[in-house]
Formats: structure tokens, C-alpha cells, sequence
């Protein structure tokens, strides 16, 4: 699909654009498949810090069962506030923005950004005119590229 994307016919190809990605290992492993499917050299990119995943604290590392079990209440209250919750000793969405905003506000240029859910979660409320009620809950299609653009975004 990225090959299809940048490199078919009318597509806008990849001169001019920044290629941003999270440190962590996954991200950057996919940014460099990226920028070879694109016929550009692998490792030529920045990464930022801002753009690692939303941390779930305490929570980390467990299932959603696991969790229900552990810690009723706080399932039951992130279930009714998905945006603003904050897991104990994690990160809220509304937090994760709050970390993404000056990234986001130093881009001067159209970028392809390799990240996470959360992240994508929280640029489709900051530029992609999803709301913070569905955002939360948004499919997440790994592997796939979402276009942000005139105010709204799409899977490619």
C-alpha cells in the first residue's frame, strides 16, 4: 500500500516530507521497512521521545481481565471515561495530548510518522476531527498508514 501510495502514478511520493518515528524498537523497525518499500535509505530519520506510547502505569504489561480482577473500581471508571482516565501511576489520553502538543505545533512540514495507537488516538482528536468520546475506542489497524488531512484522517 505505501509502495501504491508514494511511488504510483499521480501519487504525491515522498520528496519533501519529514519521517518521524517513536525510539522504541517496534516503531523504528517499521519506519525502516517504511522508507524501503519507498525505495529511500532505511535508516535516514529522526526520532522524538513525545511519540512513545501512552503508559498504562501499574497496568503495563497485563490483560483487560487481568486488570478487572486486580483493580474493579478503576476498570469500571476508565470504562466510563476512556479520554481523561488515568491508570495508577499511568498516562490519561488527555495527558498523552498534552505530551504530543509541542511536537505537534513544531511540524512545519508534511511528515510520515511511524508511532503508536495512543498516539494516533490522540492526533485523530488534535487534527483528525474525531471526538475524545470515539477516539478512545477507535480501530487501530496495525501495519496500515492513516492520512491526516483537510481536518480529518483515513486509513490507506
Amino acid at each position: 500500500m505505501l509502495r501504491d501510495y508514494f511511488g504510483g502514478p499521480g501519487a504525491p511520493g515522498a520528496a519533501g516530507l519529514d519521517f518521524i518515528a517513536s525510539p522504541l524498537e517496534r516503531c523504528r523497525e517499521t519506519m525502516e521497512r517504511a522508507r524501503d518499500a519507498m525505495g529511500l535509505d532505511p535508516i535516514a530519520y529522526a526520532t522524538d521521545p513525545r511519540l512513545m506510547e501512552l503508559s498504562f502505569g501499574r497496568w503495563e504489561g497485563l490483560t483487560w481481565s487481568e486488570v478487572k480482577t486486580m483493580d474493579p473500581w478503576a476498570a469500571k471508571a476508565r470504562e466510563g471515561d476512556k479520554w481523561d482516565f488515568q491508570p495508577p501511576g499511568g498516562e490519561s489520553y488527555a495527558m498523552l495530548a498534552e505530551r504530543v502538543r509541542p511536537w505537534l505545533d513544531q511540524l512545519v512540514q508534511d511528515s510520515f510518522v511511524v508511532a503508536h495507537g495512543g498516539i494516533a488516538r490522540v492526533l485523530m482528536v488534535m487534527i483528525g476531527g474525531i471526538s475524545r468520546a470515539d477516539a478512545p475506542v477507535a480501530d487501530i489497524k496495525q501495519g496500515r498508514a492513516m492520512l491526516f488531512e483537510n481536518g480529518g484522517c483515513r486509513w490507506l
